[in-house]
């Protein structure tokens, strides 16, 4: 007898990886997404896939999970840090740092790699299909962020300017966050990534971008704007009446430092194929998985929410003397005692801005609720 299909609400990078993984496995998979194709969300913007948390590189995690990386996955081992008072601080690590990929439509891009590995693998994907009902059997929702914990307004261009890695901290650019350029052959990304104050968004972008072009007399060609949000959360459920397993950010998995939770996504969506290939609790799975680097984010921010532009100085001075930066900011990443005493005050003080609590509730057959994706991102666009 066949194991029963695996509906999968959503084509993100969580999405499929389980949907690969379950295929490989000989479950039947069928992927639902209500647009057309993959990456719609994203103009071809850079992120980064953080390599600095574990001691497994990037490479080697995207092999234990099942994919290759036949994506613009480029290594950056290097980049030149600016602080409040405007002076350039170089940052340096034995190993990649991280590794920038591309969002979006492109070839190269990590969404349409992965969409071309699923299919490959045999997963059925249903374009502009927005599930009603929840099916029989094991369902997995990854259809993204259901709040703005942290949002980031930025533009991709074309330009000549040489391959780069730059970060700004100053709170006048990007209150509590950071603002960064990223430019790989000939293709750039510049943005601002705030974690408080979001209608004033706009306004903190501008000031950026100033800072920006001040330092790198970039040149900048058929710039695109963009916004995007993040959603953090501990709160969420991960499962719901036994056969809903929820999965990246619409479970909340994220970074809550820094917004690199593209690593999170994609072992959350592993996971959830595991729990089902193996009868393992995939709550236990997140629980022992992904909870413990959560958690620690979560104190790392409410330290990082402290420090101030008097902090960052003081944070890059430091950095500046450092030969290799990996075994700082690992140790930084690491539970231990200081974070675990750290936590219960970061969550107290700590408020998702979740929507709506009810999509896929016991109480709600709708798989999508009233506030989908494309609502969501209508009203990140609108706030700043």
């Amino acid at each position: 007898m066949s194991d029963p299909i695996v509906h999968i609400v959503g084509a993100g990078p969580a999405s499929l990886i389980a949907a690969i993984n379950l295929a490989r496995a000989r479950h039947e998979v069928i992927v639902h997404e209500q647009k057309s194709d993959v990456g719609l969300r994203f103009q071809g913007d850079f992120q980064g896939l953080e390599n600095w948390s574990t001691e497994e590189d990037v490479l080697d995690f995207l092999h234990s999970i099942g994919v290759s990386s036949e994506f613009r996955c480029e290594p950056y081992s290097m980049g030149s840090f600016y602080g409040p008072k405007g002076n350039p601080v170089t940052i340096k690590s034995s190993r990649p740092l991280f590794y920038l990929v591309e969002r979006g439509k492109s070839r190269w891009s990590i969404d349409q790699d992965l969409k071309r590995q699923a299919l490959e693998a045999g997963v059925k994907i249903q374009w502009n299909d927005k599930l009603k009902r929840v099916p029989p059997g094991k369902v997995i929702v990854g259809t993204g962020p259901k709040a703005a914990d942290g949002m980031a307004k930025g533009i991709v261009f074309q330009t000549s300017y040489h391959d780069a890695c730059l970060g700004f901290l100053d709170d006048r650019i990007a209150p509590k966050g950071y603002a960064y350029l990223l430019v790989n052959r000939g293709k750039a990304t510049f943005a601002t990534c705030l974690f408080e104050d979001f209608k004033n968004g706009g306004i903190y972008f501008e000031r950026a971008l100033s800072t920006m072009r001040r330092v790198t007399n970039i040149v900048i060609e058929r710039p695109k704007r963009f916004s995007g949000f993040g959603n953090f959360s501990l709160q969420q459920p991960v499962i719901k009446g036994g056969n809903i397993l929820y999965v990246g950010e619409n479970a909340g998995f994220q970074d809550a430092l820094w917004g690199f939770g593209i690593r999170y996504a994609m072992l959350s969506g592993y996971l959830a194929a595991q729990s089902i290939m193996t009868g393992k609790s995939y709550d236990h799975l997140c629980h022992e998985k992904l909870r413990p680097m959560m958690e620690t984010s979560l104190a790392n921010r409410w330290l990082f929410a402290h420090l101030g532009d008097l902090g960052y100085e003081k944070i890059l001075k430091r950095l500046s003397k450092v030969d290799d930066v990996i075994p700082a900011l690992r140790k930084h990443y690491k539970s231990s005692w200081f974070k675990r005493t750290i936590f219960p005050l970061a969550k107290r003080s700590y408020h998702s801005r979740l929507i709506d609590e009810q999509c896929m509730s016991e109480h709600c057959d709708c798989v999508w609720c009233k506030h989908c994706l494309h609502e969501l991102e209508r009203t990140c666009l609108d706030a700043g």
